[in-house]
């Protein structure tokens, strides 16, 4: 038999070895793009201060934090928080949203020159055929506008990022001039947008290939950012996948919120990075993190949502809880590892037990302990009927309950 400090090489992966790359990739927390869902709460200034603290502790790198111009209000949201960033001497650089108008620059121009400090414009210019076409757009016009917002940036003094919308349905031909002019302009980071998660895995990997190919060609070390959406359910592998490719930031939102289907759930490549060996995050912080930012959006959080689902480390089927209790007795890493590819403790949370209609005798012996009752084979069978006549799991109410009705035991 193992010994149980060998559970590490106990069991068997086909996955490929992660890239080094992914150690060193960083997290962009969209918080601008998640409040963007059609039924998401707008949290208040004070829940995204305290939000911009959470984010912080898990060791979040960027914060995309508003859009000054759109608003005399907005911009005022957008100067407390910088300012809230600046009293609590917080790690993270926000950046505001603006489009490639030097009239929605001034405000963030004006936000760096009161505190400072780095405070980063990320200019959005849609660049696919499609949009353009919608929208009557002129391409070259587009370019041009990057070159003069550039050239006032730069006798500002403020350092900006741009964001290619839609560049996953944007051809090699149109792309390469964006980027070109964009590098030209100064841009200090370029934004991959898989703005309707058009891609998969492959093309995320080749596009983010493409576009560090260019960086290299024109001599410019800039930072890569992979910004994808999970229309097809693929946006963590495809944000993955532009990380290994060599994207150095990833940018989603916790909880993946957004507009459509989503964004990336940062909490999940958080963990997939970690996996990865990247020491950069503080684990035990997303939860708390989720759970605010589901109650300051009215958001709910599904029960098998990963990590941070109610459910997720979670069971009541018979063999799988008693596989998990015997796996106790070696430790926590055993405990973990037995029916879970997610080690709870490191999230600060704990494999559970519940007793419902799939349970069996190692389900109720564990919850008989828990409530302080006599494990004998009555009390088994008399909770393992009830709970066989229940259709789900006993809640902590149900329980409560049964542990105060004295005659129900033996």
């Amino acid at each position: 038999m193992e010994h149980q400090n060998d559970i590490n090489q106990i069991p068997y992966t086909w996955n490929h070895s992660p890239s080094n790359c992914l150690k060193a990739t960083r997290i962009d927390d969209d918080i601008r793009d998640a409040i963007q869902g059609a039924y998401i709460r707008k949290p208040s200034i004070v829940e995204k201060q305290e939000l911009l603290e959470l984010s912080a502790r898990i060791g979040i790198y960027t914060s995309v934090l508003g859009f000054p111009a759109i608003s005399a209000q907005e911009t005022e949201e957008c100067r407390k928080l910088v300012q809230f960033i600046v009293q609590y001497n917080l790690p993270v650089m926000p950046i505001f949203l603006a489009r490639a108008v030097v009239k929605d620059l001034e405000p963030i121009v004006m936000l760096r020159q009161e505190f400072q400090r780095d405070i980063r414009p990320e200019i959005f210019i849609a660049i696919s055929p499609l949009r353009r076409t919608v929208e009557k757009w002129d391409f070259e016009y587009i370019l041009r506008s990057i070159t003069t917002c550039g050239q006032y940036l730069t006798n500002n003094q403020t350092s900006f990022g741009i964001s290619l919308e839609d560049a996953s349905r944007t051809p090699p031909v149109d792309l390469k001039k964006a980027i070109k002019i964009s590098l030209d302009a100064g841009a200090k980071s370029l934004t991959i947008c898989d703005t309707v998660g058009e891609c998969k895995p492959d093309g995320a990997a080749y596009l983010t290939e493409f576009v560090l190919e260019l960086n290299e060609k024109y001599g410019r070390t800039v930072d890569v950012v992979w910004h994808g959406h999970n229309d097809k359910g693929l946006s963590v592998a495809n944000a993955i996948a532009a990380a290994e490719a060599g994207a150095n930031i990833i940018s989603g939102t916790f909880l993946g919120i957004g507009e459509r289907a989503g964004n990336t759930p940062l909490e999940q490549i958080i963990f997939l990075l970690f996996q990865a060996g990247n020491q950069q995050f503080d684990l035990k912080s997303l939860y708390p993190y989720c759970q605010a930012l589901a109650k300051y959006t009215q958001t709910d959080i599904l029960p098998t949502a990963p990590l941070v689902g109610s459910q997720a480390f979670a069971t009541s089927a018979g063999t799988h809880a008693a596989a998990i209790l015997k796996a106790r007795q070696l430790g926590s890493d055993v405990e973990d590892a037995i029916y879970s590819g997610v080690s709870a403790s490191v999230l600060g949370r704990k494999q559970d037990i519940l007793i419902g209609p799939t349970s069996g005798q190692a389900n109720a012996r564990y919850i008989l302990n828990l409530m302080g009752i006599s494990a004998t084979e009555k009390n088994i069978q008399k909770i393992l009927n009830y709970a066989k006549e229940k259709d789900c799991c006993l809640n902590s109410k149900d329980i409560d309950q049964l542990k105060k009705t004295e005659s129900f035991w033996e």
